[in-house]
């Protein structure tokens, strides 16, 4: 098993789910709608992080963990 691999077995998210995002005081988020995740990334600073897109964005996000919850 490669680094990558094992990186994946640990990420509470998994590609293709869709995710609910919290916003920071400097980010504006689109007013509806979920994020999927497209791609899990190494930790940085002991947090992991993911690759998110929403639908109405032409651009990925890079994320932490802690700012995201399971779409409903």
């Amino acid at each position: 098993m490669d680094k990558y691999e094992e990186a994946d077995r640990e990420h509470r998210f998994s590609v293709g789910q869709r995710v609910s995002l919290s916003a920071t005081r400097f980010e504006k988020l689109p007013l509806a709608g979920t994020f999927e995740i497209m791609a899990l990334l190494p930790a940085k600073d002991g947090e992991r992080q993911y690759r998110v897109k929403h639908d109405r964005e032409a651009f990925e996000r890079m994320v932490g963990e802690g700012r995201l919850t399971p779409a409903t």
